[in-house]
């Protein structure tokens, strides 16, 4: 085999392992979902006792109150916060959260004798439920690849 040749056989045999491998390069970009940064700002808080738990969830299975469904939970101390937070990298969608502000730290909504909340609470879109919480649909929002910034008002 000439040289020449030997050099033409090895070209072609990169360039064919080059494109294969864009191939595959391309087709994992394409079928990676686009992600985005959430900030939330909040609004509200009476004081700095305590945790604020969030709980972000993808779908209404759960929502608000089965935080084990949630598809992201966060427990910031109060002490700590720094405002606004950022969830990074999340995948796009639809999502809702429900928040609480644990002034005791015992992982659940301190209530009245007649079931009204003592500690505060909120939802996205600062949505009010009626006679109990929000559906999933009411306190829902967009998460773009751009990235969303909502603001949760906590009530108390």
């Amino acid at each position: 085999m000439e040289k020449r040749q030997w050099y033409s056989s090895i070209f072609l045999i990169f360039s064919i392992h080059f494109f294969l491998l864009s191939l595959v390069v391309a087709q994992e970009k394409s079928t990676s979902l686009p992600v985005g940064d959430l900030k939330i700002d909040l609004q509200g808080l009476k004081n700095k006792k305590g945790v604020v738990l969030l709980s972000i969830f993808s779908s209404p299975a759960g929502f608000p109150a089965d935080a084990s469904k949630a598809t992201t939970k966060l427990r910031v101390p109060l002490k700590q916060l720094q405002l606004p937070i950022v969830v990074k990298n999340m995948k796009t969608g639809t999502y809702a959260i429900a928040l609480l502000h644990d002034e005791d730290e015992n992982g659940k909504m301190l209530t009245s004798i007649i079931g009204l909340p003592k500690e505060g609470y909120g939802f996205s879109n600062n949505v009010i439920g009626f006679a109990g919480p929000p559906s999933f649909q009411k306190a829902s929002f967009t998460l773009s690849d751009k990235g969303t910034s909502i603001i949760l008002r906590v009530r108390y």
